[in-house]
């Protein structure tokens, strides 16, 4: 299986720990966006471009319709788009989506993310209020998981450890259900190649480094780095590195710098590992929108090459 995982809003800043708290915090994964030297020789470092040549700040609905299409989203409406996609964005995302395409072609793939009762009640029906990812989803015709799949070990919860849906106001779950008990990340993370093995592409979202960079708060970064590097670490530890994969990137920078509460122009992380990066060659990832293209190449999926290329044509014309 390939492990997707998509951390909003991180990329390769200064070696500071005065305004960079990956520098200060990272004791694994994460060293090399604090300028820090990587300790496990195992995974791949790329700088990717978020920008995908399109002046201004790279955002986040544009950039997550490249990381999960193929196609340029900036480009296509020649400027760069926060929060939820464009009509245009969201035709791309219909024709395009990585997990609709894997799905096509026999190859089972699926978000992992559960969603609260709440965000149905609030959100299931708003279109207005459809995140890249959640669109993705749903233009492969497959179901977004509920608190259920997520109570059944079918599912993630975005902030790994369920504290943040513990403390969720009027979650609409019962106080003594089990989902409600905080996990350990690393556990969480040494379960997802046994959970979901019968993937060949499971998609995750992680967004609360976005929050804690547009918030400028020191404590929420570390916590999430702390987190994330535990899921991480819990994953390689028990991945089968013959077979499984690790893909994880990020839409645009922020939390690298929190001198700022705007997004920045740095290069993005795609970190490699396990199977897939024993296929990599210098240049096959050099943006966002190259990294669904480097999972078609490696998974032989031509027509799904063809299928962008085609599209890319029709865009650029």
């Amino acid at each position: 299986m390939i492990f997707y995982m998509f951390v909003d809003g991180i990329g390769f800043g200064e070696k500071n720990p005065d305004t960079n708290p990956f520098t200060r915090y990272s004791e694994s994964v994460f060293l090399p966006l604090g300028g820090l030297s990587q300790k496990n020789s195992d995974l791949i470092y790329l700088e990717t471009d978020a920008g995908m040549g399109v002046k201004g700040l790279p955002q986040s609905a544009t950039g997550q319709t490249a990381l999960w299409t193929g196609i340029n989203g900036p480009r296509s409406i020649n400027r760069h788009v926060n929060g939820f996609p464009t009509f245009t964005l969201k035709k791309i995302i219909q024709d395009h989506s990585i997990i609709k395409v894997l799905n096509e072609n026999g190859m089972e793939a699926d978000l992992l993310n559960s969603y609260t009762p709440l965000y149905f009640q609030k959100y299931g029906n708003n279109p207005r209020m459809q995140s890249a990812s959640t669109l993705v989803q749903k233009a492969s015709g497959r179901p977004l998981k509920t608190i259920d799949d997520l109570r059944e070990g079918k599912g993630l919860y975005m902030d790994i450890t369920h504290g943040f849906l513990k403390r969720l106001k009027d979650n609409l779950i019962e106080a003594d259900d089990p989902v409600l008990r905080e996990r350990d990340p690393r556990d969480v993370g040494r379960k997802i190649p046994y959970d979901f093995s019968h993937y060949k592409l499971a998609v995750f979202e992680y967004f609360i480094t976005d929050k804690a960079g547009h918030a400028q708060d020191w404590g929420y970064a570390k916590q999430a780095i702390q987190d994330l590097e535990k899921i991480l670490n819990g994953f390689l530890e028990s991945m089968d590195w013959n077979r499984d994969s690790l893909i994880l990137t990020s839409d645009h920078g922020n939390m690298e710098d929190l001198t700022t509460d705007r997004h920045t122009e740095n290069s993005v992380p795609t970190i490699l590992a396990g199977k897939i990066a024993s296929d990599y060659k210098t240049g096959d990832i050099k943006s966002l929108m190259d990294i669904p293209r480097f999972i078609y190449k490696h998974l032989n999926l031509e027509n799904a090459m063809e299928s962008l290329e085609r599209s890319e044509f029709q865009i650029n014309s």
